[in-house]
C-alpha cells in the first residue's frame, strides 16, 4: 500500500507519522513550496511534485492525503476523486459549499473511499459517551474551544484563508455535537474583536448559539486570546443525564444517577488514520465515522455561523 500527500505543512507531520507506524509507504509528496515538497519527500523515500495533477498522473498511489489550508481548496479532491484515488482530507474541507459539492458530486461518481479528520469521532471518550447515551436524549449541549494562538502562524490568522476559527478550528466542537446530537438547523453567532489582534484579523471571541432539528439546543464558545484549562471540552445533558467531556482523555458526569468516571487513552489521532488505512484494506466506508459528506454538513453550520456574525442574525443551515 502506498499513498501520496497533497500539502505538507504541519498537520501532514502527524498523518505521516501514523502512516510509518502502520508500515504504510509515502511515495509522493505534493507541496506549492517546491523545497518543502523536496525535503518531506527525501524524508519518506519519495517522489516531489508541486503539481497535484502530475501526482495523479505519475504516482502509483493507493490514497492521498490531502492537508491543505480551507482557503486553498480548489480542484485537488474532485481531481483525486476522478481518478479513482480514495481520499483522507485534513478538516476543514473549504471555504466555499459550491466548491464541497462539486467534489462530493466527484466522489459519489467515482465511488471512491473517503475520510475526514475529525479525530475525536475516533477519540476512547466520544466511543464511551455513545455507549452511554445510547436510547438517552439530549436536549442541550455546551461546548468550547479556547486556545492562545501564535502570532506568527502563516495562515490561520487571516480569515480569507483560514475562514476564522469557528470554521477552522471549532469545527472540531461543532463536529461532535452533531455526531452526538444529530443535524442542526440555524445558528445565531456574536463576536468581539480586540483582544489578539496580532493572532487575527477576524473575531478572537465568539459565541455560537444552535438549534438542532430534534429540538435539542447548544451554544459554542470560542476564543484564540487565551490559554484555558480545559479548552477543548463539551457537556452533554438530558433527561436524569450529565456528561462532561475534556478532550482528549477525560470524561465525567451522572446516569441515571450513577456517578460516571472514565479516562480514555487514545485521543483519535492515530485511530482515526489506522481506521482509514483499515478501511484501504478491505473493510471499505463502514470503517469510516467521517465520511467527506458528513463534514461538507458540518462545513455548511460554521459557514452559518459565519454568516450570523455578520449579519447580527439568526442564519439557516444550508443543505448540502
Amino acid at each position: 500500500m502506498q499513498v501520496g500527500f497533497i500539502g505538507a505543512g504541519g498537520i501532514a507531520s502527524n498523518y505521516r507519522s501514523s502512516l510509518r507506524k502502520l508500515g504504510v509507504r509515502v511515495a509522493a509528496v505534493c507541496d506549492t513550496n517546491a523545497e518543502r515538497a523536496k525535503q518531506v519527500a527525501e524524508e519518506e523515500g519519495g517522489t516531489a511534485y508541486t503539481d497535484h495533477r502530475a501526482l495523479l498522473a505519475a504516482a502509483a498511489v493507493d490514497a492521498v492525503f490531502i492537508c491543505i489550508p480551507p482557503g486553498a481548496h480548489e480542484r485537488q479532491v474532485a481531481d483525486c476523486a476522478a481518478a479513482g484515488r480514495a481520499l483522507f482530507v485534513a478538516k476543514p474541507i473549504g471555504l466555499s459549499l459550491d466548491t464541497v459539492r462539486e467534489s462530493l458530486a466527484a466522489i459519489r461518481a467515482s465511488a471512491v473511499l473517503n475520510q475526514v479528520g475529525y479525530m475525536a469521532r475516533y477519540s476512547d471518550l466520544t466511543a464511551k459517551t455513545k455507549e452511554l447515551l445510547d436510547g438517552r436524549t439530549v436536549g442541550m449541549a455546551l461546548g468550547r474551544f479556547m486556545c492562545r494562538m501564535g502570532a506568527n502562524h502563516p495562515w490561520w490568522g487571516k480569515f480569507a484563508v483560514s475562514g476564522g476559527q469557528m470554521l477552522e478550528q471549532s469545527t472540531h466542537m461543532f463536529d461532535i455535537l452533531r455526531y452526538h446530537l444529530g443535524e442542526v438547523t440555524a445558528v445565531q453567532a456574536n463576536g468581539h474583536q480586540g483582544l489578539a489582534d496580532d493572532v487575527a484579523d477576524f473575531a478572537q471571541c465568539t459565541v455560537c448559539n444552535l438549534q438542532f432539528e430534534s429540538g435539542a439546543v447548544g451554544t459554542i464558545s470560542s476564543t484564540c486570546a487565551a490559554s484555558v484549562p480545559d479548552g477543548f471540552a463539551a457537556e452533554l445533558v438530558g433527561r436524569d443525564c450529565y456528561l462532561k467531556l475534556v478532550f482528549d482523555h477525560r470524561l465525567r458526569g451522572v446516569i441515571g444517577g450513577q456517578a460516571v468516571e472514565f479516562d480514555g487513552e487514545e485521543s483519535g489521532y492515530y485511530r482515526q488514520v489506522e481506521q482509514f488505512v483499515a478501511a484501504l484494506g478491505g473493510g471499505g466506508q463502514a470503517l469510516v465515522r467521517s465520511s467527506y459528506e458528513d463534514a461538507a454538513r458540518t462545513l455548511a453550520v460554521t459557514l452559518a455561523a459565519n454568516r450570523s456574525l455578520a449579519s447580527g442574525r439568526v442564519e439557516t443551515v444550508e443543505e448540502v
